[in-house]
């Protein structure tokens, strides 16, 4: 198992400028991380990350390349949006994310995780996830075709409020039906549209190619403003991982009992100050895993 972080954690950091991304790779080094996912977010110009080329940054790519060799951390995936349900941005998107995909042989990297719709977007009719779809299913599935040719797997994940369940992302992969197409598992976004962690976990872990360790307080009603309301009007707010409302030490037994061997990228998205909830997350998931593995 390779326990790493998304430089999706270090994001407050990151936007007030006290962290750049090559102190993302030396601080995930220095605190015994074996990797790092890019969260193309994290190094995109501010509101531009549904257009953001990273290929055509040479600056930016060199940077990782640097930050990576130095501190002996691997890049080990890309991690970004994407919208499939929008027909007059359909091409774009799809042509971008094909860009991707050669970036990924490009830097080595073998792990390209995007979404189909934007994470805000929920059903409001009726019948609005099934006329949509057909176009997601046929858009991934070039993708990933595409992917194949460059020995790059593709995914979703149980992302925001749309394509979400493990119900909704396997339908997903059974319409691909592609080995270049996986699932990227978040073992607590399933919570945004109420599915249990767990068992949504446990659904989809045998088709995982990556997998997302996150953290959530889950309370039935919101205790104050800065928390998210589910699709069926729970409140979960990120938290150390460790210290919130899963059932992560579960989570993990079940994720070492499948099998699986791959990475394993830690978001952290609490209140709590970022440093210190990447740190003790960090330590309390590694921890976790040696004691499943040596059940």
């Amino acid at each position: 198992m390779k326990v790493g972080l998304s430089s999706y954690s270090f994001r407050p950091l990151m936007q007030s400028g006290a962290m750049q991304i090559e102190d993302v790779f030396a601080w995930v080094g220095k605190h015994g991380g074996d990797h790092v996912e890019l969260a193309t977010l994290s190094v995109a110009p501010e509101g531009q990350d549904l257009r953001y080329e990273l290929a055509d940054d040479g600056e930016m790519l060199e940077r990782l390349k640097g930050a990576s060799q130095k501190n002996g951390v691997p890049l080990s995936g890309l991690c970004m949006s994407g919208n499939f349900i929008d027909d007059g941005e359909r091409a774009f998107q799809l042509g971008r994310l094909k860009r991707y995909v050669e970036l990924c042989d490009k830097l080595g990297v073998r792990f390209l995780r995007h979404d189909v719709v934007p994470w805000s977007l929920r059903a409001t009719e009726p019948g609005q996830f099934e006329a949509a779809f057909p176009a997601i299913a046929d858009a991934t599935h070039e993708l990933a075709a595409h992917a194949g040719r460059y020995g790059v797997t593709t995914s979703v994940e149980d992302h925001g409020f749309f394509m979400n369940s493990s119900e909704r992302i396997k339908r997903l992969l059974h319409a691909v039906n592609l080995p270049s197409f996986r699932l990227t598992v978040d073992i607590g976004n399933f919570l945004c549209v109420d599915e249990n962690p767990l068992t949504g976990t446990r659904a989809c872990l045998s088709h995982a190619s990556f997998i997302h360790l996150k953290d959530f307080y889950v309370r039935q009603s919101a205790p104050g403003a800065d928390w998210l309301r589910t699709i069926g009007g729970q409140a979960i707010r990120g938290s150390v991982f460790g210290y919130g409302d899963l059932p992560v030490r579960s989570i993990i037994e079940d994720i070492v009992a499948s099998g699986y061997d791959g990475f394993v990228s830690l978001e952290y998205e609490g209140n709590e100050p970022t440093q210190f909830g990447c740190e003790t997350g960090l330590k309390n998931a590694k921890a976790m895993f040696a004691a499943a593995a040596g059940r």
